[in-house]
């Protein structure tokens, strides 16, 4: 049951869970080309909402009603879980569908003022420099926290007698210290 209540812990306090989405345009600083694609992803967003809307009905439905027919602890607690994780989906979804991503406000406030087509280009070209200027700074974050999750999973690992979880602590170090790596390309 301590393992079950770590993974589960583990799981549902990953850092992933609370990175917002990122978009990234890199085409031309050219505001017709940057509307464009600020259109599309829209249209994508909202597929991608949908299609998260459905599938956390799904897992929400068929975890519900597992749960209640199942009378193992171990089969409802995975079920509980996938029924959770089904509802986090369909918010994530309606996120998705219903807000869009991090360009589309900085689209409509330029879409819909007075500025001439130079000017939306010297606009866009300063928001673009900005953002990946910010990125740059949120990739260093990633790879500093995974960096700290893989120590302190390690550590965690040296330190448990339970062979079973330390070897998910082990594996979890591990795992992180992959991703801290991934991140610094």
């Amino acid at each position: 049951m301590r393992l079950l209540l770590l993974m589960m812990t583990v799981l549902l306090s990953h850092p992933s869970w609370a990175m917002k989405r990122e978009t990234a345009y890199t085409g031309a600083v050219q505001w017709t080309e940057f509307r464009q694609y600020v259109l599309h992803q829209q249209q994508e967003d909202e597929r991608t909402g949908v299609a998260y809307m459905i599938s956390g009905a799904v897992a929400a439905i068929g975890g519900t009603i597992a749960y209640q027919q199942s009378e193992e602890v171990f089969s409802r607690t995975i079920f509980a879980i996938t029924s959770n994780l089904g509802l986090a989906a369909i918010g994530l979804g309606a996120t998705y569908y219903w807000t869009g991503n991090e360009l589309d406000s900085f689209y409509y406030a330029i879409e819909g003022s007075s500025l001439s087509l130079a000017e939306r280009n010297e606009v866009l070209q300063r928001f673009l420099y900005k953002q990946q200027e910010e990125k740059r700074k949120a990739k260093w974050i990633r790879v500093a926290t995974h960096a700290l999750l893989a120590a302190a999973n390690i550590y965690g690992a040296t330190q448990e007698e339970n062979k079973e979880i330390s070897s998910v602590f082990y594996f979890l170090g591990g795992a992180n210290t992959v991703l801290a790596l991934t991140y610094t390309f």
